[in-house]
């Protein structure tokens, strides 16, 4: 099959294959955190990312793309304006979301989530100087990650959308992570069924993209 053909068997929203279209089951999430996915431009057009998959169901968010020449972006002109500011990063400084954390917030935040392997998402926080200023967010110690579609070295390791999820949950509400982990799950299980893969005979493991920066994660 040509490369073109291969495009065009491919749904241009989900991206993916056009029998296995996820948009009918794609929730609407209309939440009060901001959500800024910024991704490495080789990762946008992967079929197998799953920040951008994110972004489809979260109406508050946007996509940033990293190391475009052509696109350069400027994240604060991408902010709610008065509202805190938090980096999902796996940093040995980070604070740990908790709900006390998220009580203590005054009102809606933005989330920014970098999204690319170990070595891209370092180079976007070191190279921007408004992401070195913010406070870093990480997660606490939670299930393995339930994606089985691409390999990551880091044994601890999330998919982007589960680290969002996961976030989500403390910032939002349960509704708004479940929604969201239903989504990969079955992104998961299609991709999977695609590629000749009995389910059932699967062994779950912490793993995550390769492209995706939370697959990177270590949270």
């Amino acid at each position: 099959m040509s490369q073109r053909k291969k495009i065009d068997a491919r749904c241009d929203r989900c991206l993916m294959r056009r029998e296995l279209c996820l948009c009918p089951l794609i929730p609407r999430l209309d939440l009060a955190t901001r959500v800024v996915l910024i991704i490495s431009k080789r990762e946008l057009r992967v079929p197998t990312n799953t920040g951008r998959l994110a972004t489809l169901a979260l109406a508050n968010s946007t996509i940033l793309r990293h190391g475009d020449q052509n696109h350069r972006y400027d994240v604060q002109g991408h902010l709610l304006p008065g509202a805190v500011s938090l980096l999902l990063y796996p940093a040995p400084d980070a604070i740990v979301l908790s709900p006390e954390f998220a009580r203590s917030l005054s009102g809606p935040c933005n989330l920014i989530v970098p999204d690319g392997n170990w070595r891209q998402t370092i180079k976007m926080r070191r190279r921007d100087p408004y992401l070195a200023t913010l406070p870093v967010v990480t997660l606490p110690p939670g299930e393995a990650s339930g994606y089985r579609v691409r390999r990551e070295s880091k044994a601890a390791g999330l998919a982007t959308i589960e680290a969002i999820a996961r976030a989500l949950g403390y910032l939002e509400g349960s509704h708004a992570q479940l929604a969201l982990e239903e989504l990969f799950q079955t992104m998961v299980s299609r991709t999977l069924a695609s590629r000749g893969t009995p389910l059932h005979g699967l062994q779950v493991k912490a793993v995550g993209a390769e492209g995706d920066h939370f697959g990177a994660l270590g949270v």
